[in-house]
């Protein structure tokens, strides 16, 4: 059972980095790396983290600083290098992302290993309202935003959802696919299924058009049992046996108090 109770007042921002943490399955002394390299249009300082997987005794991770980091724009072949940092974290303040157009991750360790991603930045799908819906499970009752667009008439559009509370930090939520949907009217739910939200409650949501190999990757992570007998990591588009993923991406920021208006019966 569900209604729609009420429209959120939106606000867009386009502040800030939105790099994702990952929790992966990792067997001891691997040196596998991990690259979390999730990229905006509107980020104004680019961050790549590049990590190496260790004893799970120790640290778990043990931070690169040294490795060479490059990212090609694939139009016009220019290159734009990072800046290592404190505990692996690389930044680029001059890369300025462009929608539809494709650009290539360069990884080169100290060790001589190479690591290459590929991601391509999607047109934003503008979203024509947002609400907030009520389910009813059970006894239970659950609170959460909806956003409506019209999904494009091509194939191929993928989108990813992150989502704070109360000045909180911006978690992971959902992606979806467009596979049913071309050129019709869409609604996504989008459930934060460890927190009720409730009324007075602030929300900002993160709202991401990402290409098909940033999408496998979080559709992937989301469905991971973690009590899976043979654990899994999640579908990585990073090469040479490396974990993580690499994402160019544009996004907009949604932002609102949480507030019900119940029509009468």
């Amino acid at each position: 059972m569900k209604k729609i109770l009420g429209v959120i007042a939106v606000a867009l921002f386009t502040l800030g980095s939105c790099e994702d943490k990952i929790d992966l399955e990792l067997p001891e002394n691997t040196g596998q790396l991990v690259i979390t390299a999730d990229l905006m249009v509107s980020d104004q300082q680019h961050e790549i983290s590049i990590q190496k997987v260790v004893s799970i005794k120790d640290s778990l991770f043990s931070p690169i600083t040294d490795a060479e980091v490059i990212v090609k724009n694939m139009q016009n072949n220019r290159t734009y290098t990072f800046q290592a940092g404190a505990d692996g974290l690389y930044t680029n303040k001059t890369l300025r992302l462009q929608e539809k157009v494709t650009y290539q991750l360069q990884v080169k360790t100290a060790d001589g290993r190479e690591i290459q991603g590929v991601s391509k930045v999607p047109s934003y799908v503008e979203v024509d309202s947002i609400g907030l819906s009520e389910r009813i499970i059970f006894t239970d009752t659950i609170y959460y935003p909806t956003l409506v667009f019209i999904d494009p008439p091509e194939k191929g559009n993928y989108y990813k959802y992150k989502m704070s509370v109360n000045g909180g930090k911006l978690r992971f939520i959902d992606v979806f696919n467009d596979k049913y949907n071309n050129g019709l009217e869409v609604q996504h739910d989008i459930v934060d299924r460890d927190r009720d939200l409730k009324v007075g409650d602030r929300v900002r949501i993160l709202r991401q058009c990402i290409d098909v190999g940033a999408y496998n990757y979080w559709n992937s992570f989301q469905m991971i049992n973690p009590g899976s007998a043979s654990p899994a990591n999640p579908i990585s588009n990073l090469s040479n046996n490396a974990l993580g993923y690499f994402s160019v991406s544009v996004g907009k920021y949604y932002e609102s108090e949480v507030t019900f208006t119940r029509s009468k019966p």
